[in-house]
């Protein structure tokens, strides 16, 4: 099935249950309503805004959609509800205070509201609907020079503006008239073309423009678009050119925006948005057949919210038990059992349909980074095998790790803004088809390691290791399914390996030994062996191992000598027993993949001293003594 076709049946689905706008209306951000008497006087104004942590942010309304062709400078009035400058003759705020800029945008918002006054005085001419006369009044006796009048002025200018009736519930476009006025309109309307539509497969009506799509970027823009000639095909223009009925161009957009809204808030009174989610610049919609798949493929998808702290994954409270049903059903799939066991007592069904769908921002129209529509049941399989390769012993600080969270733990400066624009759509393909990771993975990660320092989250407080635990998942699993796929008879390990010969790995565990050696000789330093040396031991071993051994004998004197015999010949008989596993010499460099079982041991023997199993406890005393003079580094 097609995008299109997809989101077309959702939309037919959700409007089976009531769920969906009808034909001509959509979903629209509004902020202020302007409260009008049957003379046309302004009576109030009340803002809209829902407060939202910090933040007040419009509220979703109804209404009619917003004009397809407002493109660039073209003043292109909407229906019943518009920004102040084109409702209000109100011009949008100037931030760069320029006396031309403000003189432009005020030239510019005349133009606008005349476009409005216009626009309305057609569609209303045969109305005597009161509300509708009331706009009309209101729209031929205002000046912008009446703002005065109003009193909560901040933040209105630049603002979405509707109208009220005063004494109605609802807004003047929610009126009989209004709509029979929007009917009548669009039944009249000429120069329509009729062919056969590429999404339903019935003749109707066709779409010259396509629907823009909100939440991609900061400017509307649409799926479909020929916004040049060298673009139209034997002499057709426009939306001829790949004939969608104006009924399935509507159906889909209504649910691609709808995909893309925000629904409620989260448990921290931010805005929730249950089937999208951020990969850098990429956003992720999916959906299902059913319901409950939804709020599954969010939790695989997305683990909890964008913060690690919330469990819940921005749930509202009211959904506890359907929450509790899905964190069921999810500790299963991480045991490893099929869907169909999983998901003994609900209604999941493994042959629901499910959609996976990566947009980003593009000049003219959107790109599609990633399409992928496959049942339930392997979804959830294929995530279960990348959970599998990115297994790690100790296990991440959060299990399973949302896709979100590893892209952005390799990214420069661990921001999410930094993800290498193809990245996460090539990664999402292996997760959901089974194929190998992308080797830019592999490369992008080591790369941070390599680069990187220490440093501690300055949002959460948390250290941020440059041999992080999602990094080093990350290696793991492009090494584990590497292997599989060549079939290359090698086991990556999952926790430490005290027995494999692989060189690569032992000099990750000789590595931390001997990070962990200074520490006890030494004691804290600015600049740690790790800090100094990580990046070179990692590629060529050859150069760089022969001298930290020597500084080894050199720290594990100054440990025999202060603390005693005893914890000196145990980090001895450690370096020992690695080293015997070399063959009697260090490689004189190591591919990306053994840099990545480079990684994998050090972290491996790093937990075996942080978990303190079989260590000497005189590590810890030996390190809070030890003369941290430069001396001796």
């Amino acid at each position: 099935m097609t995008i299109l076709q997809s989101l077309a049946r959702r939309y037919d689905r959700q409007a089976l249950v009531g769920e969906a706008p009808v034909p001509g209306f959509g979903p629209a951000q509004i902020s202020f309503t302007i409260v009008l008497n049957q003379d046309g006087a302004v009576v109030s104004v009340d803002d809209e805004r829902l407060e939202i942590g910090k933040k007040r942010l419009p509220k979703v309304v109804e209404a009619p959609q917003a004009p397809n062709d407002r493109r660039g400078e073209k003043i292109v009035s909407g229906t019943f509800w518009d920004p102040t400058d084109y409702a209000l003759g109100i011009p949008r705020p100037d931030k760069s205070g320029s006396p031309a800029a403000i003189e432009k945008l005020r030239r510019k918002a005349v133009e606008k509201h005349s476009a409005f006054k216009e626009r309305h005085r057609m569609l209303l001419a045969k109305t005597d609907d009161i509300g509708c006369r009331a706009l009309l009044r209101f729209l031929e006796s205002w000046t912008p020079n009446e703002i005065g009048q109003i009193h909560n002025l901040e933040g209105l200018p630049g603002s979405n503006v509707v109208f009220r009736l005063q004494g109605d519930n609802g807004f003047i476009h929610d009126r009989q008239a209004a709509r029979d006025a929007l009917l009548a309109e669009a039944s009249g309307e000429g120069m329509v073309t009729e062919a056969m539509c590429l999404v339903t497969g019935r003749k109707a009506p066709i779409a010259r423009l396509h629907p823009p799509i909100k939440g991609i970027s900061e400017k509307l823009a649409p799926l479909v678009s020929f916004n040049e000639k060298s673009f139209d095909s034997y002499g057709h223009s426009q939306g001829d050119n790949a004939p969608v009925s104006q009924a399935a161009a509507f159906a889909y957009g209504t649910a691609l925006n709808a995909l893309l809204t925000a629904k409620g808030q989260d448990s921290k009174g931010r805005p929730r948005y249950p089937n999208r989610v951020m990969l850098g610049e990429t956003t992720t919609a999916f959906w299902a057949e059913f319901g409950d798949a939804e709020s599954l493929m969010r939790r695989m998808i997305a683990g909890g919210e964008e913060e690690e702290e919330d469990p819940d994954g921005g749930l509202p409270a009211d959904e506890g038990t359907e929450t509790t049903k899905l964190r069921d059903v999810m500790k299963r799939l991480e045991d490893g059992l099929p869907l169909t066991e999983a998901s003994a007592g609900t209604d999941l069904k493994p042959e629901t349909r499910s959609y996976v769908l990566g947009l980003s921002p593009n000049a003219a129209r959107l790109s599609v980074r990633f399409w992928y529509e496959q049942s339930l049941g392997d979804f959830t399989a294929n995530f279960q095998t990348h959970w599998s390769d990115l297994r790690l012993d100790p296990s991440p600080r959060f299990w399973p790790p949302p896709l979100w969270a590893l892209l952005r733990d390799i990214a420069p400066q661990r921001k999410s803004e930094n993800i290498p624009p193809n990245l996460s759509g090539e990664v999402m393909r292996a997760i959901l088809t089974g194929l190998p990771y992308p080797r830019s993975l592999l490369v992008q990660t080591i790369m941070r390691i390599r680069a990187d320092q220490d440093q501690e989250d300055r949002r959460t407080g948390r250290a941020l290791e440059k041999v992080s635990d999602l990094r080093v998942a990350l290696l793991k699993a492009c090494l584990a399914r590497m292997y599989r796929w060549n079939q290359i008879a090698e086991d990556v390990p999952v926790s430490i390996d005290l027995t494999t010969t692989n060189p690569a790995y032992r000099l990750g565990r000789l590595f931390s030994v001997l990070e962990r050696l200074q520490g006890a000789a030494l004691g804290q330093r600015n600049a740690t062996v790790r800090d100094r040396f990580y990046a070179s031991a990692s590629a060529t071993p050859a150069l760089v191992f022969p001298s930290l051994i020597r500084n080894a004998r050199n720290h594990s004197k100054t440990i025999r000598t202060k603390v005693g015999a005893g914890l000196a010949e145990w980090f001895e008989d450690h370096i020992a027993e690695i080293v015997s596993g070399l063959d009697g010499s260090f490689p004189k460099t190591l591919p990306l993949e053994d840099q990545g079982r480079f990684a994998l041991g050090y972290y491996h023997q790093r937990d075996v001293f942080r978990r303190k199993k079989d260590v000497p406890p005189e590590i810890e005393a030996a390190e809070a003594n030890a003369d941290t003079s430069p001396e001796g580094e």
